[in-house]
């Protein structure tokens, strides 16, 4: 672990700048710790602050998100042919649910429960050309619902109550809808809107005052948006591609912010050399609230 200030602000790299592509933090309580994935380098990677262990395990292909799984010790991840429970850094030999085994141009990304136990997660084309995504419903039962619409590249999703929110990277969209008592989302529609100067926003979470928090994609920062949709605040971030970001630590008031380096030129790698880092940085006054767990219906489960 490395301290860099930049901006003013305090960070910790607690991982070395080698994430390809790091993306979807999310933080376990009950292991005190914060996984994330490098979706490029094919990896599941670990770090817990007490001990300031570092681990990362091997995937098979392309990991995208990992989620909180019960009963405890596992989690639910999402690759590029299917949604599998993990298990000590390995995925199991089946599936949860095989998908896009048969178009291999294709493959998952970017995953959250929502407060009803179900989870939401976006598939996506994976040289970011062509409008083939969609964002589908899993639910405990392994029932299989997508939302209407396509698109180039999938982000968030991510709850508030029964408000829920999906990115539209490519459009430079955050999109705002409900869930209705079925816990389908309803009235979709465009709540924040970046500029080409913001970049593209990328992953989202949510804190404890109702504020979204949005990675910037070539944007090098990080924003906090009010309930209304107004930016609240934004945040340099030392590295180029902010890809997400979670809230952990025992009070879950310390951000957790992937990185990526894919793509950079020499120059940029060189303003930013901090890109493809795990950063952490310790907020003032803001707490967070951590991703709930997964149940998988006892007749499904493994």
């Amino acid at each position: 672990m490395s301290t860099h200030i930049h901006a003013g602000f305090q960070f910790s790299a607690l991982s070395p700048a080698s994430n390809l592509l790091g993306e979807g933090p999310v933080w376990l309580p009950s292991e005190q710790a914060i996984y994330w994935v490098d979706i490029i380098g094919k990896t599941l990677n670990y770090y817990q602050p007490s001990s300031q262990r570092c681990q990362s395990w091997p995937q098979p292909n392309m990991l995208s998100a990992v989620l909180p799984c019960e009963p405890a010790g596992q989690l639910v991840g999402f690759y590029e042919d299917g949604v599998y429970l993990i298990r000590d850094g390995q995925r199991d030999a089946e599936p949860l649910l095989e998908l896009l085994s048969d178009n291999p141009d294709m493959r998952c990304n970017d995953a959250w429960v929502a407060p009803t136990g179900d989870i939401w997660f976006g598939t996506m084309d994976k040289e970011c050309a062509r409008e083939s995504g969609n964002f589908y419903r899993l639910t405990p039962k392994l029932e299989l619902q997508a939302m209407p619409g396509s698109y180039v590249v999938t982000n968030g999703p991510t709850f508030d109550g029964d408000n829920a929110f999906f990115v539209d990277t490519e459009q430079r969209q955050i999109l705002k809808g409900q869930l209705d008592a079925q816990g389908h989302v309803v009235q979709l529609n465009q709540w924040v809107e970046f500029s080409e100067e913001q970049g593209h926003p990328d992953g989202i979470a949510i804190d404890a005052e109702h504020h979204l928090w949005v990675g910037h994609w070539g944007g090098a920062r990080l924003s906090r948006y009010r309930p209304d949709g107004s930016l609240e605040r934004e945040i340099p971030i030392p590295a180029l591609n902010v890809t997400k970001c979670a809230f952990g630590g025992s009070k879950l008031d310390t951000l957790f912010i992937t990185t990526a380096r894919n793509g950079m030129s020499e120059q940029q790698l060189a303003e930013y050399p901090l890109s493809g880092s795990l950063l952490a940085l310790k907020l003032d006054g803001i707490r967070g609230v951590a991703c709930p767990a997964f149940s998988l219906a006892e007749k499904v489960f493994r």
